[in-house]
């Protein structure tokens, strides 16, 4: 049991609101793609079936969030998890949501979206 929640309100508003930026189908993928390291915006649209234009608004809000950071090489443009909560956040919920220990380093891809 937690007593001490006045030290407690600032963590769970920062929990709260790292969990509302993961709460989006699209953001959650986009994060789950990037634990397997950093990925081109061209990589996680072919992989993961999001069109660009909608791919480009959910990385910018993710950008934002602090969630993600980006790096331009030529035209290409690259994103990399940067926030480690998130990383552990996403890491639980592909665990718990695959029943086992989720490798990090398997991509996503269109055809593994599909639900059983």
């Amino acid at each position: 049991m937690i007593r001490d929640s006045e030290n407690m309100e600032p963590l769970v508003a920062e929990a709260t609101g790292l969990l509302k930026s993961l709460s989006h189908p699209d953001r959650l993928m986009i994060c789950c793609q990037l634990r397997g390291g950093e990925t081109s915006v061209g990589e996680m649209e072919a992989d993961l079936g999001i069109p660009q234009p909608r791919l480009s608004r959910e990385l910018a809000k993710l950008r934002e969030e602090g969630v993600l950071t980006a790096r331009r090489d030529a035209r290409q443009v690259f994103y990399t998890l940067s926030d480690k909560r998130a990383h552990s956040m996403v890491d639980a919920i592909c665990s718990v949501m695959l029943g086992q220990q989720a490798d990090p380093g398997v991509r996503i891809s269109k055809t593994a979206k599909t639900r059983n």
